[in-house]
């Protein structure tokens, strides 16, 4: 497939390609001549990044609440391990199955993207709540899965619309702050669910996490809609290529329209096979971009570990270290807070950093080589037993080393699919996480757990799958640099906090 071109217009045959968006080569050519307000930041970014992770730290707090009071959750119902994980399972099925749906509305525009984050952040927090309610395991279900359609629609939607806020070279710093909501999520999550549930019950525990969002869930009404690939090389070029394309579609309908034997039927059956082709294309042009699909193949085993130790390991310190359900909350809660706060920049700092002296591989290698203490670190907090205060501790420096992917593997995700099918990228992205991530971790864990009478030897699977996600990364260091912009602006400072700096008022949006 061939790249984009700036001189010479392309073939047809070239044109279709390219409509579909299969070539990730054509994101390292820049535009030779930019537009006005593209390729910097757009006008409401710093408040949008800061709504959104705000928002982001309550969809993880909602997440994790029934890890917290798990046990609390089996003794009222009477559940076994395996059966304690069937709501997570079933929450993150529907997640993983209407992200797609989702990802479909925001690319075609055929809903408002703001309308679709405050929906989903108000059903999710609404679920949320209502889950405090459940008398049974198959309302439990139920209301969890319904948590999982909103925090699709939050997903899918809001990492690409902070690309299109934000030029390439401060997505890193971007993602790293939206992501370091996942850390204060979790130990809100942890922490205030575990407390609660200690003292009130693990059904006040969900009505408390799940009011907030629906009191915040429409404030994102009021943010700035940045146009779609406005900071995308490639988006830019294509613009008069998308009109011509249109052009062509509207003259294939009318041809259609008034042949023979074209009906409106046979018109709307051509065009939807139309619409299903290059949405297939699209599909397969992600999954054959070798920098995607080896970035979320590591995700794909940090979830799969991180899915399995935040739904057992509060289990595991009361089994093993005999601590009670309030400290074991407080102990993960205090872990997010040092190891993922500390990972997520640490890892953002040192990729950015490295970026600049041997190119955008860096964002594959830093994460890769953190993943090797810290699959160390994590087997040694499941094997060291009867020492809470060692285990603890290897549990926080594990946290930290592997949170380090967070921003360099988001930054590098977004920025090599095309701006038009970004969401629907985000949105294979989160099926795959999840099939094969922290869909399968738990109920995984405990079966083994069942099986073996040992919730010890059920969690080794967790460092083994940082350590393989490790070596993906590593492998995709040898391939030729993703071609992504990793140099700054002459007003930007690298600093962290600069991406929340308004923007100044003479950018403007338009062409």
């Amino acid at each position: 497939m061939v790249p984009l071109e700036i001189s010479d217009p392309p073939s047809s045959h070239e044109e279709e390609d390219s409509h579909s968006c299969a070539s990730w080569t054509s994101f390292a050519v820049l535009p030779k001549s930019v537009p006005s307000g593209r390729f910097r930041r757009q006008p409401g970014a710093h408040r949008a990044l800061l709504a959104l992770s705000c928002i982001n730290m309550l969809n993880i707090a909602d997440r994790y609440v029934p890890s917290a009071v798990k046990p609390l959750i089996q003794a009222e119902l009477q559940l076994d391990d395996a059966q304690s994980s069937y709501p997570a399972v079933a929450m993150t099925v529907v997640f993983m199955t209407t992200a797609l749906f989702f990802g479909i509305c925001a690319d075609k525009e055929l809903v408002d993207r703001r309308i679709l984050l405050a929906g989903g952040i108000a059903f999710w927090s609404l679920a949320t709540a209502l889950a405090g309610l459940a008398t049974n395991l198959w309302q439990l279900i139920f209301f969890r899965a319904l948590v999982g359609v909103g925090e699709a629609a939050f997903a899918t939607v809001a990492s690409p619309m902070i690309a299109d806020y934000y030029p390439a070279h401060e997505r890193n710093r971007s993602y790293t702050i939206f992501n370091l909501a996942a850390p204060l999520g979790g130990a809100l999550g942890f922490g205030a669910g575990s407390m609660l549930g200690k003292f009130w019950g693990w059904r006040y525990a969900f009505l408390a996490c799940g009011v907030p969002g629906i009191l915040v869930a429409f404030s994102v009404l009021l943010l700035e809609d940045p146009e779609k690939g406005i900071n995308d090389a490639c988006e830019s070029q294509g613009d008069s290529k998308d009109s011509a394309d249109s052009e062509v579609e509207q003259k294939d309908e009318s041809s259609s329209s008034d042949s023979e034997d074209g009906s409106a039927e046979e018109v709307k059956h051509r065009n939807s096979c139309i619409t299903m082709r290059n949405l297939f294309r699209e599909i397969v042009a992600l999954f054959a971009n070798p920098y995607f699909m080896l970035s979320t193949a590591g995700m794909v085993g940090v979830q799969f570990a991180i899915g399995g130790l935040s739904e057992w390991y509060p289990t595991f310190l009361q089994r093993y270290d005999g601590l009670g359900l309030g400290t074991a909350g407080m102990v993960l809660a205090g872990g997010c807070v040092i190891g993922g706060i500390g990972g997520t920049v640490l890892g953002a700092k040192v990729a950015e950093s490295a970026a600049r002296r041997i190119g955008s591989q860096a964002y594959f290698l830093v994460p890769a080589v953190f993943m090797v203490p810290g699959a160390a670190l994590c087997m040694l907090c499941i094997n060291i037993t009867g020492h809470s205060a060692v285990a603890i501790v290897c549990l926080i420096l594990g946290m930290v080393c592997f949170f380090t992917f967070q921003g360099p593997i988001a930054t590098l995700s977004m920025s090599v699919i095309p701006a038009r099918s970004r969401a629907r990228g985000s949105s294979l992205q989160i099926l795959l996480l999840h099939v094969l991530g922290d869909v399968v971790s738990p109920p995984i864990i405990g079966m083994i757990s069942d099986a073996t009478g040992s919730l010890k030897t059920a969690l080794q699977v967790t460092w083994v799958a940082i350590l393989m996600a490790g070596m993906l990364w590593f492998c995709g260091y040898f391939l030729p640099p993703p071609p992504m912009s990793v140099g700054l602006d002459k007003a930007d400072s690298g600093h962290l906090m600069d991406v929340l700096r308004p923007v100044s008022p003479e950018v403007s949006r338009q062409p």
